[in-house]
Formats: structure tokens, sequence, C-alpha cells
């Protein structure tokens, strides 16, 4: 596989990871509307458990959605490093993305499957005002 097949190769993953993207962005403001809602009607503790599930599952979804963009993002810079190792001549471009990410061929097959750190700490916020938007009295006293 050429460079050029590389870079196309992981193009579309990254496509397909910013539709996946759109729809999380959507998930979220369904789970802060449904909170609102429960909120507003007082819902009982069902419908509470249920708000927290959809909730915690929008979390999930996003934690997969950032996983999938780190581990694309290390393979592509993994592969490139690949070729490169090879003797074959890589463009700027691919020896800039290799620097940014910084994971080289002689790293291995990168196998973590764990979104960035700023990614997981916005993902335990959003978790944590779910939660404690339904669980929590909120007064402004």
């Amino acid at each position: 596989m050429g460079e050029l097949e590389i870079l196309n190769y992981y193009q579309l993953a990254f496509i397909a990871n910013a539709i996946y993207l759109l729809t999380f962005t959507g998930l979220i403001f369904i789970s802060f509307r449904l909170v609102r809602v429960q909120r507003e009607n007082n819902a009982n503790t069902l419908g509470k458990i249920l708000v927290t599930l959809f909730g915690l599952c929008t979390t999930f979804y996003g934690y997969n959605i950032f996983s999938y963009l780190r581990i694309n993002q290390l393979t592509q810079s993994f592969k490139l490093s690949e070729l490169e190792s090879q003797g074959v001549d890589i463009s700027s471009v691919a020896e800039s993305f290799i620097a940014f990410t910084g994971h080289t061929f002689d790293q291995g097959v990168p196998s973590s499957f764990t979104p960035e750190p700023a990614a997981a700490v916005f993902l335990l916020t959003f978790a944590a005002m779910i939660i404690g938007g339904i669980w929590m009295k909120l007064t402004k006293d």
C-alpha cells in the first residue's frame, strides 16, 4: 500500500468519524433536553433511571467515537512510518503527520482503544452533568 492509498483510506475513516460526531452532538442535545423535561415534570424514579441510562449510553457512544478517532490517527502514523522504514520516500505532509502524532513503526501497532485526555475529561464532565442534573437537588439558594 502506497502513501496515497494510506492517506485516502484514513481520510475516509475520518469522514465517517465526523458523521458519528454529528450524531453524538445530536444525542448530547437530546440528553440535556430529557434532563430538563424530567425535572420540569418531576419525573418518578423509573423516569429518572431511564434518562440516566440514555445519558450514560450517549457517553459511551462518545467514548467510542473519540477512541475510534485516536486509534485511526495512531494507525495512520504507524502505517506511514512503516512505509518510511521500508525505504520509500514519503512526502513532507506525511512526515509532519508522523511527527504530530508521535507514533512510529518502532513502537508497534497501536492497540489502546482510549480517547485523548481532553476527550476523556469532556466525557466525564458530560456524564457528571447528566447524573447531577437528574439526581441532585439543584436550587438557586
